[in-house]
């Protein structure tokens, strides 16, 4: 990486303070320049074989129990930046300091090894932005039927989560998933994002890849204790 700046960030990590605090949408976030993404959803199912079943009738059979259980991974890697970061804390100041990729390597390392409690610290939340065609109702936004041959790039975006469509979710009755798929607008409402905890965060300091800083970080969604059930 040649230079210390990237102006079309798609991925932030977000602190628990944000839930309180900050309504300019860079306060108490951390944008991650990200080459790859890799998310993986791995089912719980209680796989029970029928005693005898291969007796009886020749063929083994086995009882699987869906218990709506899921293992949820998003693994990203790519590029720390020198760049701006803003906190703010209870006292309504708001601090913005520009800190080189190394620093930002320290500060993130820091945050992952606090406690969940530590609400200036923990990095509880993960956006990603990604482009999409359709509603909730898998209707195009706005009615607008261009969105069926638009260019990816021409596309509004909306945050990736593991919600289904209120047109799929007859079944799931509480609350409504609209704004799951409503257009990021750069507002609190729209920054929905994935709610859980780092699992990993690595970075190499390498001569080759000066003044950037590649790192890697594993992040697993959750429902901490420490957050609101609510959120």
């Amino acid at each position: 990486m040649s230079g210390e700046s990237y102006a079309n960030f798609k991925v932030y990590l977000e602190l628990s303070r944000r839930a309180e605090l900050g309504s300019d949408s860079s306060v108490n976030r951390i944008p991650l320049f990200v080459d790859n993404i890799s998310i993986n959803t791995s089912k719980t199912v209680a796989n029970i074989g029928v005693p005898f079943s291969g007796a009886i009738r020749g063929e083994a059979t086995s009882l699987a129990f869906d218990m709506g259980m899921a293992q949820k991974t998003i693994s990203l890697s790519g590029y720390l930046l020198g760049q701006q970061i803003k906190k703010e804390k209870d006292s309504g100041e708001i601090k913005s300091v520009n800190l080189t990729s190394y620093e930002l390597a320290q500060l993130i390392h820091s945050y992952v090894d606090s406690s969940s409690f530590q609400r200036d610290q923990n990095l509880n939340k993960l956006i990603i932005l990604m482009p999409s065609r359709a509603d909730h109702n898998f209707d195009y936004h706005d009615s607008d039927a261009t969105n069926a041959t638009k260019d990816i790039s021409e596309l509004k975006e909306i945050t990736f989560t593991w919600k289904n469509r209120g047109y799929d979710n007859d079944f799931a009755t509480i609350g409504s998933n609209k704004k799951y798929f409503t257009p990021y607008d750069n507002t609190e409402n729209s920054s929905i994002g994935i709610g859980g905890f780092i699992r990993s965060f690595g970075t190499t300091f390498s001569g080759a890849d000066f003044p950037s800083v590649p790192f890697t970080l594993e992040f697993e969604e959750a429902v901490v204790i420490a957050d609101s059930f609510l959120d």
